[in-house]
C-alpha cells in the first residue's frame, strides 16, 4: 500500500462527553448510570432502527478501506470503465473472536442488496464466517408494534397487486446464487495484503493523520493479523484466455455503436455478470486487444493483437 494507490482511515472521535438525557437513570450514582438503549453510542441498534446504523457502527475503532478503484482506463464517457461494485473493508482493533479478520460490505449494481460479512483465518488463509444480506433502507417497529417503512410517511403496508423494484424485492434463490462469494474473497485478499502502512501510516477520518510510528498496538495487531491471513489464502484465479479477450473485443466493437447499455448488452451475449464482463473488457484493454480508453472519448478501436476475425455467432467465452 503507498500513498498515490490503496490508502486507509481510522475513525476517531473525541472521548464522548454525556448529560442526563443520554442515561435511562440520570439520578443514579455515577458508576451505577447506564446509556439509553437507543443512544447512538450503543453498538447495533441497526436491529431496532434501521441498518444505516450498522454500517455507520462499523467505523467505530476500525482501519478501513473504502474500496474506490484506481484504475488508468476509467472514462466518464465509457460505462465499460465505471466502477460497478464495492467492497469495503473493516479491520476492528478490538476482535469479534477467535481467528477474526475483518468485516466487510459489498455492493454491486448487479445485486438488489448489500452483503455484509465477516471475514476469519484458521490457518488457511481468508474465510467468510458470517453472511448477512439486506436492503440498504429497511423498516423497524416502533413502540406500538407498527412496522415502520423510511420510504413511506406511515407503516408499510404492501397490497398483494404492488408492483415492486428489484431493490424492493426480497431475497430469492436467484440473488443467493448471484453472491459472488469467491470474488469477494479475493478482493479481500488483494486489499488486506497491501503493506504501505508500515511506511505511510494511515489517514485519520476527521483528524491529524498519523505515521507508522504513530500506530497503536490494538493496530498494529490487526492490520498484521489482516496481511497474514491475506497472504495465506489461496487464490487460484487462472488467467483468461487469449481466444476469450479476443471474442470479447469483437463483441465490444460490434456493440460499441449502440451508445448507452453497451457493458449490459455484453452481460446478456455471454451469459456472465456485468462485473465479470468488465474486468474482461480491462484485460482486453491490457492485453492490446482493445486500445486503451481516451478520456473525453467513448468506446475504443481494434488493439494491436486482435488479429483473428470476428466470430459468427456470440458463442460464450470458456
Amino acid at each position: 500500500m503507498s500513498a498515490n494507490t490503496l490508502q486507509y482511515s481510522v475513525g476517531m472521535t473525541p472521548k464522548p462527553e454525556f448529560d442526563p438525557a443520554d442515561y435511562e437513570n440520570p439520578d443514579a450514582p455515577e458508576d451505577q448510570r447506564r446509556l439509553r438503549a437507543d443512544h447512538f453510542q450503543v453498538r447495533d441498534l441497526s436491529y431496532e432502527r434501521s441498518r444505516m446504523r450498522q454500517l455507520i457502527d462499523l467505523y467505530k475503532g476500525a482501519v478501513f478501506d473504502p474500496g474506490w478503484e484506481k484504475r488508468d482506463d476509467l472514462d466518464p464517457e465509457d460505462e465499460s470503465t465505471w466502477q460497478t461494485e464495492r467492497l469495503e473493508i473493516y479491520i476492528k482493533e478490538r476482535a469479534r473472536g477467535k481467528g477474526y479478520v475483518a468485516d466487510f460490505v459489498y455492493d454491486s449494481k448487479e445485486l438488489p442488496i448489500t452483503v455484509y460479512g465477516i471475514l476469519i483465518n484458521r490457518g488457511r488463509g481468508l474465510e467468510v464466517a458470517e453472511l448477512e444480506l439486506f436492503r440498504s433502507s429497511w423498516g423497524y417497529f416502533d413502540g406500538w408494534s407498527t412496522f415502520i417503512d423510511p420510504g413511506t410517511d406511515g407503516a408499510g403496508d404492501i397490497d398483494e397487486d404492488d408492483d415492486l423494484p428489484e431493490a424492493e424485492q426480497l431475497i430469492t434463490s436467484d440473488v443467493l446464487r448471484r453472491i459472488p462469494i469467491g470474488r469477494i474473497v479475493a478482493m479481500a485478499q488483494q486489499s488486506l495484503a497491501q503493506e504501505g502502512w508500515r511506511t505511510d501510516g494511515i489517514q485519520v477520518l476527521m483528524g491529524a493523520d498519523r505515521g507508522a510510528d504513530e500506530l497503536t498496538l490494538p493496530e498494529t495487531t490487526a492490520l498484521e493479523s489482516a496481511v497474514l491471513a491475506a497472504k495465506q489464502t489461496r487464490r487460484g484465479r487462472p488467467p483468461i484466455p487469449d481466444e476469450t479477450l479476443a471474442a470479447v473485443a469483437h463483441a465490444y466493437l460490434e456493440e460499441a455503436p449502440a451508445g448507452v447499455g453497451l457493458l449490459k448488452r455484453l452481460s446478456q451475449r455471454f451469459a456472465r455478470p456485468e462485473p465479470t464482463v468488465r474486468d474482461w473488457i480491462a484485460t482486453a484493454r491490457r492485453e492490446g486487444f482493445l486500445t486503451a480508453a481516451a478520456p473525453g472519448k467513448r468506446g475504443a478501436a481494434p488493439g494491436p493483437r486482435l488479429t483473428t476475425a470476428p466470430a459468427t455467432s456470440a458463442a460464450t467465452p470458456g
